[in-house]
């Protein structure tokens, strides 16, 4: 093969060609000059060293309509919103619903597949697992249960890494996409940090908050562990460090905005109520862990002023989080205080099949969502185990990762002049036109939004 010389290319002068061929020498190449190839290479360690394991902190914008500009959370802004697939659980003969939550997710630009709900009545008996007390259960909870376990059922079939799950009446705010980046933050630091935080108070400023929760106010929660006395609460702008919030899978699969999809179950952002974290230990002394801190994100403009958050028009009293933290205030925790409703979830495969096993081929005998909080609490461990205070030690690899955010990011519409199918919490049945949690509703503001009125309705206003 006939060598090209650097002359023939035009990267040498004729003036230099002609002195190395005088002095019989050839000029050494720049990257074989010992000064030079150590310069190089100290650049190269030191760029590894930055990215690796320098401090590059996500600055999270005040204004809550800004999207993070991180190449980790641009997936989120794909028609999937960061998951493989959407799937949604709708009633073939609610035609109704099916049109308009295909309007809702046309008008934001996310794609859906649709899954065939199932009627209690069209189960047979015998495809029920243990115990046989839930075929006295009402066909309404039979066909929930069922049609969930369906949704489940296809994300293990496709082997999805990540799949979110809707209920058809399932509503959000119009900047879905912001709020979705943030609880991506928070759901890497606590799925995968595995420190004990209150050991580093300088890296980690825990402030202790007083719990405002009450026999009466915690109704609507599950955990039997009790309530605590204090909040330990953490900034999520402390612990937005991109060495530690990678995303990257640990064990080679497919990577995700929200975190290793093998460190986590569930992603429990749309529900009507939640507890916050849970110990499970009658020491007096409580080490703080990702699995008990909460990350505040303060001066959130999705956030509701404390007056209007609550999960229903018949609960009395606002959530806890009303009057815990300060108005405005979004929090991030471990689903281990309980939660109720699954208006919209996320699971990953291994949480897939973890439900799956448990509620389609093990055991289930309740209303799904509530037998799903219970899980992720591992109340039903600690109910069979006899444990006094719940301080049997997980086996490994058992633990139970459910994660969440007050207010929910996702939550029920009522439709207007139509009653729910679903009973309220407590009797009833929501009759209101409105969803809860939600200032710029997408279901309250569809009429605008496809007009392409540019003044929407904020449904809770500051005053």
């Amino acid at each position: 093969m006939p060598r090209i010389s650097i002359n023939a290319i035009g990267l040498t002068s004729p003036r230099v060609a002609s002195f190395r061929k005088a002095t019989g020498r050839r000029q050494s190449p720049w990257y074989l000059s010992r000064p030079q190839l150590l310069t190089t290479c100290c650049f190269f360690i030191l760029l590894y060293l930055y990215f690796h394991f320098g401090s590059t902190p996500i600055a999270i914008p005040p204004d809550s309509y800004q999207l993070l500009v991180d190449e980790s959370l641009k997936d989120i802004l794909n028609t999937t919103l960061g998951f493989q697939k959407i799937l949604v659980l709708n009633l073939p003969f609610r035609t109704d619903r099916k049109d308009a939550m295909t309007l809702a997710a046309a008008t934001s630009n996310i794609e859906l597949e649709f899954v065939d709900g199932v009627t209690g009545d069209s189960i047979r008996q015998s495809a029920y697992p243990p115990p046989s007390e839930n075929v006295k259960l009402s066909a309404g909870i039979r066909g929930s249960w069922r049609t969930h376990m369906n949704a489940l059922q296809r994300v293990v079939q496709e082997n999805l890494t990540t799949a979110l799950i809707f209920e058809d009446d399932v509503d959000w705010d119009v900047r879905l996409r912001p709020n979705l980046q943030r609880f991506a933050l928070a759901s890497r630091f606590l799925s995968e940090n595995k420190e004990v935080l209150s050991s580093s108070p300088s890296k980690y400023p825990i402030e202790q908050r007083l719990n405002t929760e009450t026999s009466e106010t915690t109704f609507h929660t599950l955990s039997q562990y009790g309530i605590t006395e204090k909040l330990p609460s953490l900034p999520l702008s402390s612990v937005n460090q991109k060495p530690l919030l990678s995303g990257q899978s640990h064990h080679g699969a497919p990577s995700s905005p929200y975190g290793d999809p093998s460190q986590w179950d569930i992603l429990w952002i749309g529900h009507c109520g939640a507890g916050f974290p849970r110990y499970r230990s009658s020491s007096r002394k409580i080490e703080v862990t990702a699995k008990s801190v909460l990350l505040t994100l303060l001066n959130d403009a999705t956030v509701p002023l404390p007056k209007w958050i609550k999960a229903h028009p018949f609960q009395s009293e606002p959530d806890p989080l009303a009057s815990a933290y300060p108005p405005h205030t979004r929090i991030y925790h471990r689903g281990s205080g309980g939660l109720l409703c699954t208006v919209g979830y996320a699971v990953s495969q291994r949480g897939a099949r973890r439900i799956l096993h448990q509620f389609g081929v093990k055991e289930w005998n309740g209303i799904f969502d509530s037998e799903l909080g219970k899980w992720c609490a591992a109340e039903d461990e600690r109910l069979k185990t006899g444990s006094a205070d719940g301080s049997k030690k997980e086996k490994k690899g058992k633990e139970r990762v459910c994660l969440t955010s007050q207010p929910p990011i996702f939550a029920h519409h009522h439709p207007m002049e139509g009653e729910s199918d679903i009973g309220g919490l407590g009797g009833g049945y929501a009759r209101k036109h409105e969803t809860k949690y939600l200032r710029y509703s997408v279901r309250m503001n569809l009429e605008k939004i496809v007009r392409a009125e540019k003044a929407l309705k904020d449904q809770w206003p500051d005053e």
